[in-house]
């Protein structure tokens, strides 16, 4: 049986630690079948595209879920996973769009989000 393809999702701001250490041990036991964005994307390449293409060929998606996962804000105040724009939005929504299993790893004391808090795209995450 071939390892799964594993994309590991996080908010920098919010749990780019703790999803540093889920790659690291998921790296150890599958290497090369693991994805972190700062570790496997390269300088000059598009961000949404490599994203994009990455959430299409995995077989699970870790949303790795911190206390401000929910809150975090654009420079403006906005709630970023509001903003179509938002990675994690675009992953997490892609990877349920498709099919693809997403496993909610909540870290730091966060609990999971409830479906009336997240948009209409990702409230399965729920």
């Amino acid at each position: 049986m071939a390892a799964p393809k594993i994309l590991v999702s996080y908010r920098r701001e919010d749990s780019s630690a703790y999803a540093g250490r889920i790659y690291d041990s998921l790296h150890r036991r599958f290497g090369s079948h693991v994805f972190l964005d700062v570790d496997s994307i390269l300088p000059g390449d598009d961000f949404r595209e490599t994203l994009t293409k990455t959430v299409a060929g995995c077989d699970v998606l870790l949303a790795v879920v911190g206390r401000n996962w929910l809150s975090a804000a654009d420079g403006e105040g906005r709630r970023r996973l509001d903003q179509p724009d938002d990675f994690v939005r675009i992953e997490v929504g892609a990877a349920l769009e498709r099919g693809i299993r997403v496993v909610p790893v909540l870290v730091g004391g966060a609990t999971i989000p409830r479906k009336v808090d997240l948009p209409p795209d990702l409230d399965a995450l729920a």
